[in-house]
């Protein structure tokens, strides 16, 4: 039995079109729930600083105020400096760059001491004309 690598690659980008387009019909539903559980949360957040209230009990559950943190680098280069002449290494979160790592690898280099590598071979499929 020969295999039909034509229908089944013709089956599998519209099986991909399909999901694509559900994916989307979901994304928008969500972004209007979205929507809606913002409009709630803004209102509560306004009764929580009128009122001076830190959270609420209820029947139907508790809602409550809290602080949401981020910290991103803004300047790589000085945040590593401020590291190398203070030493507060903890403060970093160094994680492998997997693109350079790769390139050290094809150059011939041994993976550094403490990395794992994996790779995978997967089947790709691009849509025809």
């Amino acid at each position: 039995m020969s295999l039909d690598i034509d229908s089944l690659v013709g089956k599998y980008v519209k099986l991909r079109d399909l999901k694509a387009t559900h994916k989307a019909e979901y994304d928008l539903k969500v972004a209007k729930v979205d929507e809606l559980l913002n409009k709630v949360e803004a209102v509560l957040l306004r009764h929580f600083n009128d009122t001076g209230v830190e959270s609420v009990r209820t029947e139907s559950g508790t809602a409550y105020k809290s602080t949401r943190t981020s910290c991103t680098s803004a300047d790589k280069g000085a945040f590593f400096n401020f590291l190398q002449d203070t030493g507060e290494w903890p403060l970093a979160d160094i994680r492998p760059g997997k693109k350079a790592i790769e390139e050290w690898k094809q150059a011939g280099n041994e993976l550094p001491p403490g990395l794992n590598w994996s790779e995978e071979v997967v089947v790709g499929i691009r849509r025809g004309k």
